[in-house]
């Protein structure tokens, strides 16, 4: 943009203009502002600002010229102060200016200059736009106008306060002494005032930005205004409180113009605190805060806690000026001394005092306000004066700088309390003078209500008041009683009003009435905490308040669904109980709670009879809750023994009462009775039972608790005694209770509910106190009870001669049996036909369980004396008194009480069908209480108390029943159980402890994951049929087509294999199907969306069913079980396999995944099955191969099918699954072979000799297993070898998958044989003998077999990789026992570009060949099977040229392979390993081994630099001793790590031969690789050092030559090489020593490097050298050696104590096993190197100091910051490692004498926070460090402390030494015996 340029300097400018540095250009958006303005202000600006003529203007300079110096500052001064220039003009004019100021970029070497200085224009500008804001404003406020947006010179003009930024910006920078007039505050409010809240255009939006940036710079870079203010602040603060009050109100805080008005806000309130600060109010200014301010603040205080801003700094800022304005300290003694409480002091009669409170004069006026905000209901202020009262508090503690208030404080804070809270309570006494009604004076009502609350909550968390440090002389206390009083009254007139909420369509009546009886409920719950004695003695009515509000909630109809007012009244009872369980008052308040209970429902039934519903609703809610019922659990816990038996009696009196108040009058009528009937059950039985249940019997109490429980029986027997003489005595026992006669229509169940229940707890603690109680005392309480086992032993049992008395012979003897009982009841309650009888269900099936266990140890006590009758009966000792007769009698009795058991369990069972026949609804659980349980919860009750005792009732329920207890088992558990079964089982949901709901589901999971489960007889003879009848229902939908689908019968498998084609192509198109594309349109119409979902989800149960059955417990799988199990499996197999192969509509992938989670289960469930019987009873294996009927066949014909089903589709994910299933199939033939023939060793031994003499011994059913083993051994083979003759011979690229398969049966089937004979020689069978013998037709044919294998091996690799034929090679024949010796390699001619594209597209084909070969190595040692030396270097060769390939580095960055190259490469070194065990003697020629060796240290190379800061040596993965810091570390190896430790295995069994030479060779290779002779080697950059892979592999490797070489021979060989190593180890921790050592790369993550690791290889060099330096015996290490040992520590961890690498993380987890190593390892040294470490001390103490050191480096708020510190719980292990150097020290302490003192002065020092870093030693890390210190004073002499005591000097570490030898002398100096 042009500068004005006057007429003489016009043709000089253009000139000039081409001779300007670069220009910096003003953004867009201000030259698109800067038009719209100037048009703007044409159009809109007012005509006093436009009065000059313009022929004026054209003499006057408009434009200044762009360089135009000196005099252009000159100019624009002049120009702007010349009055005849109107303000259009000086607005554009010094806009100009400022863009020519901001576009012009001055000289690097001199500044043009000026006639007037550029900080006296700044000066002048800013003077100049302030008194224009200033006049606008002013013109404004005078005229009443509103500003307009864009006016020249206006508040609303951008250009003006863009100049004003540029004048404050510019001042900033030039250091330039600003002044601001107090009127920019109106310009301010007037912005402010005339703000909307609106959708912002871009310009505006620029406007408001560049606003605030300037008010900011005002007052935050240049000290803000000159002369303020009060009345200005005031003025504008309260203008935008208003405007931010609007904006948080309205939800508009995250719109852009809400952030504006809140970044507003924040930026003005801070300089008004400082204002306030500095310029404390009195009188008038106090007066005009409170009046302007007051209300809006406390309105904003509770809007902002009441929104997401709780924690906003706005809050923050609000409260400061809270802080400053009202409670500054120049105020805060007039609020001290209000003597508030003085009129509520009592005097010596009992009366109020007189006296009258004193208020200084301004301090009144705070309270008139808040008195008048009461008066005119205004919520939102009123609301927020109980954080008013909080502040205020704060203030006072701030101000006096205390932790904890003082008596004299309270009161005082107290008296603003009174003051604060006496217009409310004046409010109040309004309400309770008129009646409430519903509507305004209600919600008024509400309102005070809610003021009231939030005092209240705030005197009760800031701990204000205290009754026992209370100075006001009870005038505190008599207050909160004056305030008790006063809302105890308002309550009882809101209780008036629940009534009408009775009316249904009277909805917002009752919300309201709800609201404020959360707020009666609320205040009550304060006060109790506050002071509990204010409420007085009377609990009672209290808990009748409570009731009667819980009335609210009368529309629920599910008990489960608590209206918003119960939660409140919960909280208040549960506070009531645990307050008068502290005090030792429980039954004050639960009894109390009895008492409100039988007072609430007898109020009730004379208000609403209506309405008993709501009532007995209100109880259930409150009494049924879990929070109250463990609330009261505890509190009766808590009771203390001696007084048991007296909180019995109390029991036993109040059920008295509650007997008697059942009776009621003779008059009772229907109503109440049946109202009273359901609160005896549902209400005080719950509370009766939960006492009783919750009671603690102790051997000091438990005759008081019997003498006790006696008398509580006594006081119903007479009642049940009428019940339970006779079965038709019901209606009489009713009519006793009740005293009238019962009809049909009364629920009846809740009086039988209340006896038993109280007569089961009763029962059950009585035996308790039987148990507990001295032994003659227990058996008179037994014979009271009649109780024939608890109190005596087996031996007095035997001697008693009485009957069994039945279940209640407590009460009457003897009974009518329990079975009868229960019938008469159910016949009773079954008239009751609209009743819900599940309660009275649950606890009939409750006793019956409790009468089942007394019948279980009845029966098996009669058990036991009738087989020890028989017993001596049989031995003819007849004289002791036991005869037949005898026995025939305990006979009858037996059968008499099993026969009750059956009965009982039949009853109990007979429930079942409830589960059973209608779907369960989840959602509706059971909370534990009895009261509770309806027709949706009983499901859940009735299965958690059946699944809790199944040892119960198993021994005696039906066959029907148990098949139908384990189907529901299923069906509710495995739909819901995860596929991932690691925690399955581990986390209890089931208990009563619980305060959450248990749903079946849960409750059927738990127990199905329970293993005790399994040992139970009928789960292992009926799961496996109950499991495959679940599974055949779940996959019935998904494959019937109107064919009935059976899973568990065994079809005919010759005739499914014969129909079983492998068809060229079937479902090519998979991923069509897969995207339905394939599927024409009217087919695609009919599958719906939830017919797929649903198909979804039977395929995710079907698996997760399947992998439970892997991980069921397998010891009690019997070969029925297995069988069945199989069978199942194999079916499923087959209806998926025809269903893939013949339909189109199905998820293809999905069907794949089922059938892969098949053999993955057949596979489990074999392997299992065999190890559990294969060295146990191998008998039992027979079940394995089904009688030799297993279909071995179809697990390679269903492989083929597949395999060909989805050979044309390339998915990752495809080829992902099919490797897993080749893997299982072959896993299942390995398992299958193996116990096959360990089965049938028995018959191949003995059919050696048809007339061996041990033929005999052999059983015949043993000789046919044998056979039939033998037998399905030979069929097997043979097919397979068919197969080997027809499927390898195919040459086609579309084959290698079918051989795949092939090669994946024939591994199996080949390691299975070689386990087989592993095992065979481990138990000392002779398989010499068996496969030595000629003409033996078993082995024969195996042999041949084997041969066929072998030979269709080498031809299809011969074939494949070699231009030779495979005749030519074979011409030599086979050899019967491998030599190595004649092995070269290099002179084979490898296809290796076909073994390229082989690689890349077959890579499992690859696989199976390595396997299948190792196989046949293996089995050429055990069984002398012929084999081709040159095949075995062909394998060789391509092993060579395969991991040459892996290990060779393409760059810097790189890719890890896939796993299938992995899975490769392990077979490859599957195949290495075999061939290193294929002889006993090495006969490798020395180049072959060589050549070896050196491809298993490039291979293992690669794997430690794709491993990255994971990689580690062997020893470290085993013995590490920094594994516990992370539990969830030990996961599954990875596909690398199982290849890395197959190299290792393989490398192992090479250099573990007992030869010189090749031990020799192998060093001398590691030594190589160590110096870094190979390619890479060693190198060094500015950051920190590298090595190659192979230096790595190197130093991995040689940690295993000190694991793998034994004997002294080999020893003597490597020790010199060993040692010689050790310099190699030390240049290489050279090299690497950096901190790039400790960081991690963040782009590792998604990149691998090339090179390993630095971290990782200094790691491991640390851990060989410490391996080394412990065995001293075999490598004594040099003094020089030691000495650069010591020194590593140091080196290494002084680079983290520096500053760290910026652009990467610090590797905690590294850091400390780093750590952890170095310890270890100065550990060592000291340990074994005692001279050597003397001799370099100094070097060993730097090291120590550093790593304690290192220690410093916690946070206290143990935040983890980036690349600097540990967390607390690195710290505390770090100091468990360094401690270790500590007690090692001591050890030593002859050795190391003086220098022990070294140690200890290093450790006071940085304790005492000197050292480098001045952090100190956190205390738990000094904790875990500290007995290692305490060995440190035992190692120093009495002169050494006094040195370092005199070295030390006066100080901190002076001190910390006297409190260590204080510390050591109190916890760890021995002085002798004890």
């Amino acid at each position: 943009m042009a500068d004005y340029q006057s007429p003489r300097a016009e043709k000089s400018s253009s000139s000039s203009a081409m001779k300007r540095k670069k220009k910096r250009k003003l953004p867009d958006s201000e030259n698109k502002y800067e038009d719209k303005a100037s048009k703007s202000s044409r159009i809109n600006q007012s005509a006093d600002l436009v009065n000059e003529p313009i022929e004026e203007d054209k003499e006057t300079p408009t434009e200044l010229l762009e360089d135009a110096t000196p005099w252009r500052n000159l100019q624009l001064i002049l120009s702007l102060q010349k009055k005849n220039l109107n303000i259009e003009k000086k607005v554009e004019l010094a806009y100009k200016f400022v863009n020519l100021s901001f576009s012009r970029v001055a000289d690097d070497t001199t500044h043009p200059s000026e006639a007037v200085s550029f900080d006296r224009v700044i000066t002048f500008l800013n003077n100049w736009v302030q008194s224009t804001l200033i006049s606008s404003e002013k013109e404004i406020r005078v005229s009443g106008l509103t500003p307009q947006f864009g006016v020249s010179g206006s508040c609303l003009d951008y250009r003006c306060w863009k100049i004003f930024k540029f004048c404050l910006e510019e001042g900033m920078k030039l250091h330039v002494s600003l002044s601001f007039s107090k009127d920019i505050l109106k310009v301010i409010h007037c912005i402010t005032r005339n703000m909307e809240i609106k959708d912002l255009n871009e310009d505006e939006l620029t406007l408001y930005n560049t606003i605030l940036d300037c008010i900011s710079l005002i007052f935050t870079s240049h000290g803000g205004v000159s002369n303020e203010n009060l009345d200005l602040w005031i003025l504008l603060v309260g203008t935008l409180l208003d405007l931010v009050l609007k904006v948080i109100t309205s939800n508009l805080n995250d719109t852009i113009s809400g952030t504006i008005v809140m970044n507003l806000t924040c930026i003005l309130l801070d300089p008004f605190i400082k204002f306030l600060r500095l310029h404390p109010n009195r009188k008038n200014g106090f007066q005009d805060f409170v009046d302007k301010l007051l209300e809006p603040l406390l309105c904003l205080l509770h809007v902002i806690h009441s929104s997401e801003l709780a924690t906003s700094k706005l809050l923050k800022l609000i409260e400061e000026v809270f802080s400053q304005g009202l409670f500054h300290p120049s105020h805060i003694d007039g609020f001290l001394s209000l003597q508030s409480l003085s009129k509520y002091k009592l005097s010596d009669e009992g009366k109020p005092k007189d006296s009258k409170t004193v208020i200084r004069s301004y301090h009144r006026h705070l309270f008139d306000k808040l008195g008048r905000i009461v008066v005119e209901k205004k919520a939102l202020a009123l609301s927020g004066e109980g954080e008013l009262f909080r502040m205020y508090v704060h203030c006072i503690k701030r101000q006096d700088s205390l932790s904890a208030l003082n008596a004299e404080t309270r009161k005082s804070l107290f008296d603003f309390f009174v003051q604060i809270l006496e217009p409310l309570l004046s409010d109040i006494d309004i309400y309770l003078q008129d009646e409430v009604e519903i509507g305004t004076m209600l919600e008024d009502v509400h309102c005070t209500l809610t003021s009231f609350n939030s005092i209240l909550i705030n005197l009760m968390q800031e701990k204000v008041y205290t009754r026992v440090d209370d100075a006001s002389e009870g005038a505190c206390a008599n207050f909160l009683k004056l305030v008790c009083d006063k809302i105890t009254l308002l309550s009882s007139k809101i209780d008036h009003l629940v009534s009408s909420t009775f009316d249904a369509n009277n909805g917002t009546c009752k919300d309201l009435v709800e609201l404020v009886a959360k707020d009666v409920i609320s205040c009550l719950d304060y006060l109790l905490e506050i002071d509990y004695e204010v409420l007085g003695n009377d609990l009672e009515s209290l808990w009748l308040l409570m009731f009667s509000y819980g009335t609210l909630g009368h529309s629920l109809t599910n008990l489960q669904d608590k209206p918003s007012i119960i939660p409140e009244i919960l909280h208040l009872g549960c506070h009531m109980v645990n307050l008068y369980s502290e005090l030792r008052q429980v039954g004050t308040s639960v009894f109390a709670l009895c008492k409100a209970i039988r007072r609430f429902i007898s109020s009730a039934n004379k208000k609403e009879s209506n309405h008993s519903k709501s009532w007995a609703n209100s109880l259930r809610l409150i009494l049924c809750s879990p929070e109250l019922k463990l609330s009261i659990h505890n509190a009766v816990k808590s009771i203390p023994e001696g007084q048991v038996g007296l909180s019995i009696k109390e029991l036993a009196t109040d059920v008295s009462e509650s007997l008697e108040w059942m009776k009621g009058t003779l008059d009772n009528s229907h109503h109440n009775v049946q109202l009273k009937a359901e609160v005896l059950g549902s209400g005080l039985s719950e509370v009766y039972t939960l006492i009783v249940d919750s009671l603690v019997v102790t051997t000091g109490n438990s005759s008081l608790v019997g003498v006790s429980l006696n008398d509580l029986m006594k006081l119903i027997s007479p009642t049940m005694s009428l019940l339970i003489s006779q079965p038709k005595g019901v209606d009489e026992f009713l009519s006793v209770v009740s005293r009238r006669k019962f009809s049909n229509k009364v629920k009846s169940h809740w009086i039988f509910l209340f006896f038993f229940r109280l007569y089961m707890s009763s029962r059950s603690l009585y035996r308790q106190a039987i148990t507990l109680a001295p032994p003659t005392t227990s058996k008179k309480m037994s014979e009271i009870m009649r109780d024939p086992f608890t109190a005596y032993s087996g031996n007095d049992w035997l001697e008693k001669t009485e009957k069994d008395k039945g279940y209640f012979s407590w009460i009457l003897q003897p009974s009518v049996s329990l079975l009868l009982i229960l019938e008469a009841i159910s016949d009773a309650c079954s008239k009751e036909s609209k009743t819900d009888l599940s309660p009275l269900t649950y606890v009939l099936s409750a006793m019956a369980l409790q009468r089942l266990v007394d019948l279980n140890r009845l029966v098996n006590s009669l058990e036991f004396v009738i087989k020890r009758n028989e017993m001596i009966i049989s031995e003819g000792k007849e004289a002791e008194g036991i005869n037949g007769k005898q026995n025939k009698r305990l006979g009858k009795r037996l059968m008499k009480l099993s026969e009750e058991a059956k009965g009982l369990t039949s009853y109990i069972m007979g429930h079942l069908s409830l589960l059973n026949k209608s779907e369960p609804n989840y959602e509706n659980g059971w909370d534990f209480s009895v009261a509770s349980i309806d027709k949706k919860s009983f499901p859940s009750a009735f299965w958690c108390m059946i699944c809790q005792n199944i040892d119960v009732w198993s021994a005696h329920s039906a066959k029907k029943k148990v098949k139908m207890f384990l189907s529901i088992l299923l069906q509710n558990s495995l739909p819901f159980m995860k596929s991932n079964l690691k925690q399955f089982g581990e986390k209890s949901v089931v208990g009563g402890g619980n305060l959450k709901k248990v749903m079946i589901h849960e409750i059927s999971l738990e127990l199905l994951s329970n293993t005790m489960l399994y040992e139970e007889k009928f789960i292992r003879r009926h799961m496996a049929s109950r499991f495959c009848s679940f599974l055949q229902e779940l996959v019935s939908p998904l494959f019937n087509n109107g064919v009935d689908i059976e899973l568990q019968e065994e079809p005919n498998w010759p005739e499914v294999l014969s129909s079983l084609k492998i068809p060229s192509v079937v479902a090519n198109n998979i991923s069509e199907v897969n995207d339905c594309s394939s599927i024409d349109q009217s087919s695609s119409l009919s599958i719906k969306k939830q017919e797929v979902d649903e198909s979804s989800q039977i395929y995710k149960i079907c698996q997760s069913s399947l992998s439970f059955l892997c991980w069921m417990p397998k010891r009690w799988i019997n070969s029925k079980s297995f069988s069945l199990y199989a069978t199942c499996i194999l079916n499923l197999e087959r209806v998926i396999l025809n269903t893939l192969l013949g339909e189109k509509l199905h998820d293809h992938l999905e069907l794949l995944r089922l059938f892969l989670c098949c053999r993955k289960t057949l596979k489990h469930l074999m392997m299992t099955f065999c190890e559990e019987n294969i060295s146990t009873n191998q008998n039992s294996l027979n079940a394995l191969h089904f009688k030799g009927k297993f279909p071995a066949l179809w697990l390679l014909k269903s492989l083929l099918s597949l395999q060909n089903t989805f050979s044309t589709n390339q998915n990752t994910e495809l080829k992902n699954l099919m490797f897993s299933l080749t893997d299982y199939t072959s896993y299942v033939f390995f398992t299958l072979i193996k116990g096959t023939l360990v089965n049938a060793s028995h018959s191949l031994i003995s059919s050696r000799d048809p007339f061996h003499k041990n033929t005999e011994s052999v059983s015949a059913s043993d000789q046919e297993d044998g056979i039939n083993a033998t037998d399905f051994l030979i069929h097997v083979s043979e097919e397979l070898k068919d197969y080997a003759e027809i499927m390898l011979g195919e040459r086609e690229t579309s084959c290698y998958g079918k051989a795949t398969s092939v090669l994946s049966c024939f591994q199996g089937f080949l390691w299975g044989l070689s386990s087989a004979l592993s095992h065979m020689d481990t138990k000392n069978i002779n398989l010499k003998a068996i496969f030595s013998r000629k003409k033996f037709e078993p082995i024969d044919k195996l042999k041949l077999c084997i041969d066929t294998y072998t030979a269709s091996i080498n031809k299809s690799l011969c074939e494949l990789f070699l231009k030779a034929s495979f005749s030519e090679i074979s011409s030599n024949g086979y050899e019967k026992r491998l030599n190595l010796e004649t092995l070269e390699m290099g002179n084979t001619d490898i296809n290796k570009s076909f073994l390229q594209s082989l690689l890349e597209g077959e890579s499992l084909f690859l696989r199976q060949l390595f396997i299948s070969y190792s196989a046949i190595l293996r089995l050429n040692s055990q069984m002398k099977t012929p084999l081709l030396s040159k095949v075995v270097v062909i394998f060789l060769e391509i092993s060579e040229v395969l991991l040459l390939g892996f290990s060779k580095n393409t760059g810097n960055r790189t890719t890890p392979p896939s796993e299938l190259t992995f899975v490769l490469l392990d077979a490859i070194g599957k195949f290495l390993e075999e061939l290193g065990n294929s002889s006993s003697n090495p006969t490798l020629p020395p180049k072959v081994y060589e050549r070896l060796i050196d491809l298993h240290l490039k291979a293992i190379g690669k794997c430690i630099s794709l491993q990255g800061k994971e990689a580690a040596l062997e020893s470290h993965e085993t013995e590490s001793s920094t594994k516990t810091m992370n539990d969830d570390s030990s996961s599954g190896l990875s596909c690398l790590d199982e290849l890395k430790n197959r190299l290792r295995m393989s490398f192992k069994v090479f250099v573990g031969k007992p030869s010189e030479v090749y031990i020799s060779s192998a060093m001398q290779s590691i030594k190589r690789a160590l110096v870094g002779r190979q390619e890479g080697g060693i190198g060094r950059s500015s950051g920190g050092g590298n090595v190659s892979s192979l230096v790595a592999a190197g130093i991995d490797c040689l940690d295993l030559v000190l694991e793998a070489i034994t004997g002294r021979k080999s020893l003597n060989t490597v020790k010199t090489d060993i040692l010689g190593s050790l310099c190699c180890l030390f240049n290489i921790v050279l090299h690497l020593e950096g901190p790039q050592i400790f960081y991690r790369d963040p782009t590792s993550v998604t990149h691998y490097s090339a090179d390993p690791d630095s971290g990782c290889v200094v790691l491991m060099c640390i851990e060989v050298l410490t391996k080394v330096s412990g065995k001293h015996a075999l490598y004594q290490m040099d003094s020089c050696h030691v000495a650069q040992a010591l020194s590593i520590p140091a080196t290494l961890f002084q680079n983290i104590l520096n500053k760290g690498v910026k652009t990467k993380v610090l590797d905690r987890e590294y850091s400390i096993e780093l750590y952890a190593a170095c310890c270890r390892m100065l550990h060592t040294l000291l340990r074994h190197h005692k001279r050597e470490s003397l001799q370099h001390i100094a070097l060993l103490e730097a090291s120590v100091s550093v790593l304690l050191h290192c220690l410093e480096m916690v946070n206290n708020d143990q935040t983890i910051l980036e690349g600097v510190v540990w967390g607390l719980q690195e710290g505390v292990k770090c100091g468990a490692f360094l401690r270790r150097i500590y007690e090692e020290i001591r050890q030593q302490k002859d050795v190391i004498g003086q220098d022990c003192r070294l140690f200890l002065s290093s450790y006071i020092v940085v304790f005492s926070g000197y050292g480098p870093l001045k952090a100190g030693i956190r205390r738990e890390i000094d904790e875990a460090l500290r007995p290692g210190v305490y060995a440190l004073i035992d190692a120093c002499s009495s002169d050494d402390l006094q040195y370092i005591h005199t070295v030390l000097g006066e100080g901190p570490c002076r001190n910390t030494l006297a409190n260590l030898q204080h510390d050591y002398k109190l916890n760890f100096q021995y002085e002798g015996k004890v």
